[in-house]
């Protein structure tokens, strides 16, 4: 066998400091100069610096290197300093993939140590790749991130690269071989076959040095019998040990795993000669089994696409939660119809047989759909020309009998129809795809034993349960293949019960589909025992959500149907996510309860009249408050976590303050009081920590009064910062503390806490102008440290939280136009993107608050058409550009997301301004959404101020109709109409059905409502130039 080869590129890549970029985060500092090596040879020095805070410092060199199956990057090292994470990544020649090699809290030699990283060291990080080895690079990087930090040195040299992939064996013998079936030939072409009396028969490859492996694929001559083999390395040619043993191994080829294999001899013995014949084998790279979902990527891509769910391939697939409005347990539903029963549990697949044929989701054009009013029961089509199969999932029953239905029914355009059988096979994997791993989510879902018969199925102890018993059924091994082989030769495995150790047994359920049988309904309950299947249990369960959603009731034009929909879809899925009292932002990998998430998804939902929600959360959530009043940002199944995020007192308070202004329930307050006073008293507390005389010198003077850092932004994980994010959520916090003592009798507190709130404001604004001053900026910073451009971020402290009147007017508005500009050239082609997150949403509020109803608009169009699947009514936490590239989604529906959608919607009808306590309403409406049709209409809308009655619609003629009713309560700030105008026009004349003209602003674009209820008819006039008039700034 040839010996590793080195790459020539070694000694040059340190040879010119030049070459190399120096980045750092936040206040970090990195300087590189260059070296020699302990033999004189070229190096590099990087000296960084954290100046006592987090971050990270990179040096990164772009270079174009094709990468081979099996290698090892080397290179020397020494250094002084605390030990911090030293990474060593490379990235594709795009730049978006990238694979790292992390060494967590690693000492610096202080000597020149050599360090090798191989192709098994170096596991995808992140990218729209979504995993695979890397083959290509277009950069490598070096960094230092963050532990302690502190401050030290880096010296590099003496990189390569050596290609160790496997090419030639050394020596390949057997135990015998038929005459032209020599063992060689396994490699050469001609395959191996023992001779036909071997009675201990084997055959075994000699490497030569030892190699590195991932596993083998072994193709099988045509007419053998089951095959009965053990799979066994060494390194020394005498010591065995087994890595793998089948007893009944089918199928043209077999595909085995050695997850980290490593040996100078591979073996293969065979139980008799009848089964000892190899055709040929593959010594696959170390990247086909790195992790058992590596594995069936690879095994997918050998076998017919349409065997495997299409994520498998490395393409995206969307999915929506199959729940009800309890939330506690949810399945999943992909785009083609896979269904998975559970939380990382095994899926129901589908797959017709027409005519012998398999027919799989990759045969067909797939259609997801829900009612179309929005209400969250997701189905899937699958359509060939004159046929239909519909999968359409749903969940009944209660608590503990709460049991996942799935209907499956086939129609045909003509009959008699063809001979038809319809499939529903149990496999081992999840609808979530490998790059959503989190826990024990994403990709393989181990099934170790399937038993029963035609009445039903247990999977590893779970029931499947047909309606109607199947007409055939059989289970199979991994090593057979699955049960797909079987399926597409219109066979069956002769047994139903099965045990397999690799965890991937799989089974099908078959019927025979005619005029009087075309629909099977499976159960599988959530719990032991499955709620009884009622006629028409699935109207039954649309007719409950519809109530539920029914809450608030719209009627309104074509043009608006699909974002009133949204509204309705979104509301049930935060339902859905729920986990009992523990509102959660995923149905899978976001099974975590943000507070900052949570509370926000809460007050949504109360815009949907669904406030229960938000005061149960709360309720379960107070009680993890430390006794010093610091709140934890998040709770899950594995307890509390610690992480430092400043935003979650000021959410606590907030929405404590939320639940009493819809509610009134003073039973809750009372419960709240401790938590409260509390939260308050520790923002207070740390506001402190910034008041000493440390920062009021000019070095610190810009976090004077802040909240201390904190990383509760995502982008502020690796540097904690002093983010503006935290600080309005504080102020508002402080707020809302104020209106709660004084409900709770504490006017003193209420004073202090108020009087807090404005001297929080005020040094924040000092801040702002510090910092925009300092760094010549034309936007506001989303911190002081770096200055960051947030306009999603700071679009909550304008729309949520209602700072538009206190923020520097100008870069306010300039960086909502920097971000319009940079939005339209994305999107229009003429910016290069690769992804971009749907919290942009939030904009939506912050353009309605600022009386922008274009750019809202505009907006509000743009993200509806970017829902994935548009049919389904949701977001990905992710979006990219690619839509099937197979990137991280964080989750879907993302419900903190699907919230922001509820609140921006839900502002476009009755914009709630908490900093003067106005109510603006139409103030986002679509000029087409009054003007077709019978115009716009909602009942029972939630304000502050109590539940809205609106209807407005505008005729032919220039008149503007309206009906305003409801509220319990004023808006001391006013109530304000500012309806959609054509361009040019403004209102003329408003005259109540009583005869009262009422009151317009300066511009004419906005009524002044004094009375309630209120019926009357505005008259507009529109100029000949048509020309947009200006933005309402009377508006408060």
């Amino acid at each position: 066998m040839a010996p590793p080869s080195s790459s020539p590129l070694a000694a040059d890549l340190f040879a010119d400091t030049a070459d190399w970029l120096v980045a750092a985060s936040g206040q970090a500092e990195g300087r590189l100069s260059a070296i020699g090596g302990p033999a004189g040879q070229a190096g590099l020095r990087l000296e960084y610096d954290f100046h006592g805070g987090s971050g990270f410092v990179v040096i990164r060199k772009q270079l174009r290197l094709a990468l081979p199956e099996t290698f090892a990057f080397g290179f020397t090292l020494r250094g002084e300093g605390p030990p911090n994470h030293f990474e060593f990544k490379v990235a594709d020649p795009g730049g978006a993939n990238v694979w790292r090699h992390l060494q967590p809290d690693y000492a610096w030699p202080a000597v020149w140590t050599p360090m090798q990283v191989r192709e098994r060291d170096l596991p995808f990080a992140w990218g729209p790749a979504g995993g695979g080895a890397a083959t290509e690079v277009g950069a490598i990087e070096f960094a230092v991130v963050a532990g302690p930090g502190g401050r030290g040195s880096l010296e590099l040299t003496d990189f390569s690269l050596r290609d160790e992939s496997f090419r030639s064996a050394a020596q390949i013998t057997a135990s015998s071989s038929e005459a032209g079936h020599a063992a060689a030939a396994v490699f050469s072409g001609g395959g191996w076959r023992a001779e036909k009396h071997d009675p201990h028969p084997w055959w075994s490859v000699d490497f030569g040095r030892p190699q590195r492996f991932g596993g083998v694929s072994i193709d099988w001559p045509e007419g053998l019998p089951p095959r009965a083999y053990v799979m066994e390395v060494s390194a020394d040619g005498s010591s065995w040990t087994a890595v793998y043993q089948a007893s009944r191994a089918a199928g043209p080829r077999s595909h085995v795993a050695v997850a980290g294999g490593e040996a100078r001899y591979l073996r293969l013995t065979f139980a008799h000669a009848g089964c000892a014949a190899l055709t040929g084998i593959k010594i696959q790279p170390d990247g086909f089994s790195r992790s058992p979902n590596e594995f069936m990527h690879a095994v997918a891509a050998d076998a017919p696409r349409g065997w495997h769910p299409r994520y498998w391939h490395r393409e995206q697939s969307y999915w929506t939660p199959v729940g009800t409005p309890e939330g506690g347990r949810r399945a999943l539903l992909n785009e083609e119809g896979l269904l998975e029963v559970d939380e990382a549990g095994f899926s129901l697949e589908p797959f017709l047989l027409i005519d012998g044929r398999l027919v799989t989701w990759d045969d067909v054009t797939t259609t997801p759909a829900l009612p179309v009013d929005g209400a969250p029961l997701p189905s899937v089509t699958w359509q060939l020309p004159g046929m239909r199969l519909h999968v359409r999932p749903w969940v009944d029953g209660r608590g503990t009998n709460l049991t996942l239905r799935a209907s499956y029914r086939v129609e045909w355009d003509e009959s008699p129809p063809p001979a038809m059988r319809l499939v529903v096979a149990l496999r081992p994997l999840q609808v979530n795809p490998p790059w959503q791993a989190f826990r024990n989510l994403g990709g393989i879902s181990p099934i170790h034993h399937i038993s029963g018969d035609a009445a039903g199925l247990r999977v590893d102890g779970r029931q499947v349960i047909p309606n109607i018993p199947a007409d055939a059924v059989g289970a199979a091994l991994f090593e057979e293949g699955g049960v797909l082989p079987y399926l597409a030769n219109g066979l069956l495995p002769a047994s139903a019960t099965v045990e397999d150790a690799s965890g991937l047994a799989s089974a099908a359920l078959v019927w025979d589909v005619g005029p009087t049988r075309n629909e099977v309904i499976l159960a599988v309950p959530f719990f032991e025992r499955a709620a009884e299947l009622v006629k028409n249990a699935r109207d039954a369960t649309l007719t409950e959500w519809n109530t539920l959603l029914n809450r608030v009731q719209w009627r309104v034009p074509a043009s608006a149907a699909a974002a009133i929909a949204c509204f309705r879809t979104a509301a049930a899925h935060i339902l859905i996510n729920r986990d009992g009292a523990a509102i959660q932002p995923g149905p899978r990998r976001y099974t975590r309860s943000w507070i900052r998430d949570c509370v926000i998804m809460g007050a949504a939902l109360a815009k949907a009249n669904i406030p229960h929600a938000l005061s149960e959360f709360l309720l379960w959530y107070a009680p993890f408050q430390r006794a010093d009043g610091f709140v934890p940002c998040v709770v899950d199944r594995d307890g509390i976590d610690w992480l430092v995020e400043h935003d979650s007192h000021g959410q606590l308070l907030w929405g404590v303050r939320e639940v009493f202004r819809a509610e009134g329930d003073r039973v809750f307050l009372e419960s709240m009081r401790q938590p409260v006073i509390w939260a308050a008293e520790y923002l207070l507390h740390l506001r402190g920590l910034r008041m000493t005389a440390e920062y009021t010198t000019p070095e610190q003077a810009a976090c004077y009064g802040l909240l201390p850092e904190s990383a509760s932004h995502e982008g502020y994980l690796a540097h904690p910062v002093h983010s503006y994010w935290d600080d309005f959520w504080g102020i508002r916090g402080l707020h809302a503390a104020a209106e709660l003592a004084r409900a709770l009798d504490l006017p003193e507190a209420a004073a202090r806490w108020k009087n807090a709130a404005a001297a929080f404001l005020t040094d924040v604004q000092r801040s702002l102008e510090h910092v925009i001053a300092q760094q010549q900026l034309a936007y506001i910073p989303g911190s002081v440290e770096w200055a960051d451009f947030d306009p999603t971020a700071t679009a909550n402290a304008i729309a949520l939280l209602d700072f538009a009147d206190d923020l520097p007017a100008a870069e306010m508005h300039a960086m909502l136009e920097t971000y319009l500009t940079g939005f339209r050239r994305k999107h229009s082609g003429q910016m290069p993107w690769t992804n971009y997150t749907a919290y942009e949403i939030r904009l939506i509020g912050a353009f309605v608050r600022l009386d922008q109803r274009a750019a809202a608009n505009e907006l509000l169009e743009f993200f509806l058409g970017e829902r994935r699947p548009r049919a389904w009514n949701q977001w990905p936490e992710i979006t990219w550009q690619n839509p099937r590239a197979p990137g991280h989604l964080g989750d879907v529906p993302h419900t903190w997301i699907a919230a922001e959608y509820l609140l921006a919607l839900a502002s476009m009808v009755a914009s709630e301004r908490d900093g003067s306590d106005s109510l603006v309403l139409a103030g986002g409406l679509p000029w087409e959404w009054i003007a077709q049709e019978d115009g716009f209409a909602v009942t029972g809308l939630p304000t502050r101020h109590g539940l809205l009655d609106f209807k407005i619609s505008a005729s032919s003629d220039g008149h503007i109709a309206i009906k305003i009713a409801g509220l319990t309560t004023w808006p001391t700030g006013g109530l304000w109409l500012a309806p959609p105008l054509p361009p040019g026009c403004r209102i003329l004349s408003a005259t109540a059905a009583t005869g009262e003209a009422l009151p317009l602003n300066a511009a004419g674009t906005t009524v002044i409502v004094t009375t309630l209820p209120l019926a009357a008819s505005l008259t507009t006039q529109c100029s000949t130039s048509k020309e947009p008039l200006g933005r309402a700034s009377s508006i408060p």
